[in-house]
C-alpha cells in the first residue's frame, strides 16, 4: 500500500470515528433532554395500534410472520410520525384486516344471538384501542419528545379518553342485553356509536387544547 493510499484509509477511519463520537454524543444529549410524557404517548400509540391489529384478525393471521411484521411496522411508524398520515394508515389497515377476516370467516352469516357476542366485544375493543391510539397521536403530534408537557393537557386528554371508552363499553353492554333483537347488527351499531362518541370528544379535546395554548 502506497503512502497516498495509507493516508486515505487513515483519513476515512478517522472520519468514521469522529462521526461515531458525534452520534453517541447526540444520543446522550437527547436521552438527557427527553421528556417522559411525549414518549409515553407515542408508546401508547404503538401498543394500541399493534394490539388492535392482532385482535382484529383470526388467530392464524395474527400469528403469521408477515402480518406481524407489517402490523408492527405500521404501529411503529404511527408512533414515530404522529403528525403525518401514518396513524390513519395504521387504523385503516386494522379496519380492513378486521372486515376482511370477518368476511372470510363468515362470522356475520347465520350467527346466533350468543354467537354474535364475540363480534360485538371485538368491535368494542377495536373501537377503544383505535380511539386511544388516535387521540394519543393527536396530542403527541403537538410536542417534540424533548418538550415537557403541561400536566393539565394530560389530565384533559385522559378525562376525555375515559368518557369515550366508558360510552363505548356502555353502548356495547346495552346492545348485549338486547342482542336477540340486534342479531347481525350489533358490531356495526357498536362501531357507529363509538365513532359518534369519538368525533364528539375529538372536537371537545381540540377546543380544550386550543385554550391551553
Amino acid at each position: 500500500m502506497s503512502d497516498v493510499q495509507r493516508g486515505l484509509v487513515e483519513a476515512l477511519r478517522d472520519g468514521a470515528r469522529e462521526r461515531a463520537k458525534a452520534g453517541r454524543a447526540a444520543s446522550v444529549s437527547w436521552s438527557r433532554r427527553v421528556a417522559p410524557a411525549p414518549v409515553l404517548l407515542r408508546l401508547l400509540v404503538a401498543l394500541a395500534l399493534f394490539t388492535a391489529a392482532e385482535l382484529a384478525v383470526p388467530p392464524e393471521w395474527a400469528s403469521a410472520g408477515l402480518y406481524v411484521v407489517v402490523a408492527a411496522l405500521l404501529a411503529l411508524g404511527a408512533a414515530l410520525f404522529p403528525a403525518g398520515a401514518a396513524p390513519l394508515v395504521a387504523i385503516a389497515f386494522t379496519l380492513a384486516a378486521w372486515l376482511l377476516g370477518d368476511a372470510l370467516s363468515g362470522g356475520g352469516e347465520g350467527a346466533s344471538s350468543t354467537g354474535a357476542l364475540p363480534t360485538l366485544w371485538t368491535a368494542t375493543a377495536l373501537a377503544c384501542l383505535l380511539y386511544a391510539a388516535h387521540s394519543a397521536a393527536a396530542v403527541s403530534q403537538r410536542f417534540r419528545t424533548t418538550t415537557a408537557m403541561d400536566g393539565e393537557i394530560i389530565l384533559t386528554w385522559a378525562k376525555h379518553l375515559g368518557i369515550v371508552l366508558a360510552s363505548t363499553v356502555g353502548t356495547a353492554l346495552t346492545l348485549a342485553l338486547f342482542t336477540a333483537y340486534f342479531t347481525g347488527l350489533t358490531a356495526g351499531l357498536a362501531v357507529g356509536a363509538g365513532i359518534v362518541a369519538a368525533v364528539t370528544v375529538i372536537y371537545v379535546l381540540a377546543r380544550s387544547l386550543h385554550k391551553t395554548r
